[in-house]
């Protein structure tokens, strides 16, 4: 998705991930400010006290949270503990969830939840918002893009 922000579009991005933050370095108009801390070789992101006190100190209005899975009853869930006490900081940070996700990971769980599924405002996939799959998801008032 940030390869997508359209070049005009004047914003500040808050972000864990060196992948995204290498992404977003293209974009003239968008400063990055990238969240530090203990590496997860894995996922690329910051991790552990210090991302998650640098994110206490910050009010964003919209957070895009990647997640590894989402369900109606078990709501956000992740593999990594780390990860996901960074994702709640994130949360508590923002004023609006944003869930891009992929159609494989819808209803399906990981080991540890991020959030419940009513945190969630606004769910992005790459399938129609007319499918019924995603319907259940309209009932919880979450807006699917």
């Amino acid at each position: 998705m940030a390869n997508e922000l359209p070049p005009s579009l004047h914003l500040t991005c808050f972000t864990p991930s060196i992948p995204i933050a290498n992404q977003l370095l293209s974009k003239h108009n968008v400063d990055v400010i990238l969240i530090g801390g203990k590496l997860s070789k894995d996922s690329q992101i910051a991790v552990g006290g210090t991302a998650i006190n640098m994110l206490a100190d910050i009010r964003a209005d919209i957070c895009f949270l990647g997640t590894n899975s989402i369900d109606l009853e078990h709501g956000l869930t992740e593999f990594d503990w780390e990860i996901v006490e960074v994702k709640k900081a994130m949360i508590r940070a923002s004023k609006k969830i944003v869930a891009p996700v992929i159609s494989e990971k819808i209803n399906s769980v990981q080991r540890y939840k991020i959030c419940n599924i009513e945190q969630v405002d606004i769910m992005i996939t790459e399938l129609d918002p007319a499918d019924m799959a995603l319907q259940k998801f309209k009932d919880k008032n979450i807006t699917v893009l």
